[in-house]
């Protein structure tokens, strides 16, 4: 994989880097108050969900409970610097990325 897989990471890579531009632009079109942030070279983004005015605590466990996403809260992260904070992990299929954005955004958007 080290001496060979180069055809392989570059493939992945293009990849996460797609769906961090639909998950970008979805949340942009759908859930503006709520910034994506620039991917730091990982498939794990972050979200500055402090607009939406509900404890991020909250938010992860509604998105659990009554979406079916799983989220993690960014106090998870560090506990000041996470604050108001999520963390979407988009290492999956697109179709598996879109229908949890859509459940993200039918709970959150009432």
């Amino acid at each position: 994989a080290y001496n060979e897989g180069e055809e392989w990471v570059d493939a992945l890579n293009a990849y996460l880097w797609d769906n961090y531009t639909v998950l970008r632009d979805y949340f942009s079109a759908n859930i503006p108050s709520a910034k994506v942030m620039p991917l730091e070279g990982t498939y794990l983004v972050w979200i500055d969900v402090s607009a939406l005015k509900i404890p991020v605590d909250e938010l992860c466990e509604r998105l659990l409970s009554e979406g079916k996403v799983w989220v993690n809260p960014g106090t998870m992260y560090g506990a000041e610097s996470g604050k108001g904070y999520i963390r979407i992990n988009i290492a999956c299929p697109r179709s598996r990325l879109t229908e949890g954005l859509t459940r993200i955004k039918n709970t959150i958007i009432r």
